[in-house]
């Protein structure tokens, strides 16, 4: 006789999930499943594992989690997809633009996309996130804030297997999550050639490098510049410990330290438009003005940068762009729960306007 073929391995939240799809062929909408804990103690399994098959049958439309209760039966013409969004500030520009082209994404596949606001509290925006996996939602997407306590709170999330993807800093392998974010690297590339086209060889730079964000954008124009004019920029690094405060103080610090040099750059990179308003402020407080005396690059292209006075050469990211990559990319992790993390990465474009001028004496 021939040998029996080996039974198919079948991995035990997949076994635990048809098991959940027996019993809710045999109950009507709004009958109760339980909760997660038991399915877990019944089946001899990790809460994890039994996470991870009710969230199958959530996607599926079989069943929904009720925050606090326990998981039931859903009826056919509910809404199966309930994601989140949630950001630190929606008060931010970016982040506004990042929501909205997640809405609009996730409205064409039929999901429900809830905006949640911390409201510039960084205790409220931690607690929001580390609640996710027993809030009811069935994935989420975070605007990063670029914090030690972020990341950690994000990686706790992810561990239990619930879907989340980040937008705005690429956390590589420190977390198996998927990330969306510009192309910081390309962009601080783009602007070195512009202000060495422009005639500047003496570049400085002032950014917030807690961001990984932020240090893409160093890396991209520092080696340019280097290549091109044979130095590297200064660099002067506004630290940014709080990360819904005013570095206006911090910034123009680093533009005192810019005008007492014996020679002085003739052009800054700015990482963010925020900062680099802040500088055009302070250094007409010490008697320079831009782009006069000294030119001025910011990051981000905040809706107000064309209404400055001179309006502000900057980088564009397309954060709206960010928000519809973010709902493909949690598409794809929840049909993939397993599978590693992707980085899906977002072109950005340079916008010249009047505060990066050619140098107008020599260098």
């Amino acid at each position: 006789m021939k040998a029996d073929k080996k039974q198919k391995w079948v991995a035990p939240s997949a076994r635990i999930a048809n098991l959940l799809r027996e019993r809710v062929a045999s109950l009507k909408p709004g009958d109760s499943l339980g909760t997660e804990v038991a399915i877990a103690e019944e089946c001899d399994v990790s809460r994890m594992t039994a996470r991870k098959a009710v969230n199958a049958l959530v996607e599926e439309g079989l069943v929904e989690r009720r925050a606090g209760i326990g998981i039931f039966v859903r009826s056919s013409g509910e809404v199966t997809r309930r994601w989140r969004f949630i950001a630190g500030n929606l008060m931010w520009d970016p982040a506004i633009k990042a929501a909205s082209g997640a809405r609009r994404e996730a409205q064409k596949i039929g999901a429900e996309l809830e905006l949640k606001d911390a409201g510039g509290d960084m205790r409220a925006l931690l607690a929001e996130i580390a609640a996710l996996p027993d809030s009811g939602a069935t994935g989420a997407i975070v605007f990063s804030v670029h914090a030690k306590a972020f990341d950690a709170v994000v990686h706790a999330v992810a561990e239990k297997g619930f879907p989340i993807v980040v937008v705005d800093e690429d956390l590589g392998k420190k977390v198996n999550v998927s990330c969306v974010v510009a192309d910081n690297a390309i962009g601080g590339r783009l602007v070195a050639e512009r202000m060495v086209s422009a005639g500047h060889r003496r570049l400085a730079f002032i950014g917030d490098l807690v961001a990984d964000t932020v240090r893409g954008r160093w890396s991209g124009f520092s080696k340019l510049a280097a290549e091109l004019t044979g130095e590297t920029p200064l660099k002067y690094d506004v630290k940014g410990e709080d990360r819904f405060g005013d570095w206006g103080t911090e910034v123009r610090a680093a533009v005192v330290r810019i005008v007492k040099r014996k020679v002085r750059p003739t052009a800054v990179f700015c990482s963010c438009d925020a900062i680099a308003r802040h500088a055009m402020r302070a250094f007409a407080e010490v008697g320079m003005q831009v782009p006069d005396d000294v030119s001025l690059v910011g990051f981000d292209d905040d809706p107000i940068a064309e209404w400055t006075t001179p309006a502000l050469t900057t980088v564009r990211q397309d954060f709206s762009a960010m928000g519809r990559e973010a709902v493909k990319a949690l598409v794809a992790r929840i049909a993939k729960p397993a599978a590693p993390g992707a980085t899906v990465t977002v072109p950005v474009g340079f916008i010249s306007r009047e505060s990066l001028a050619r140098l107008r004496r020599k260098a």
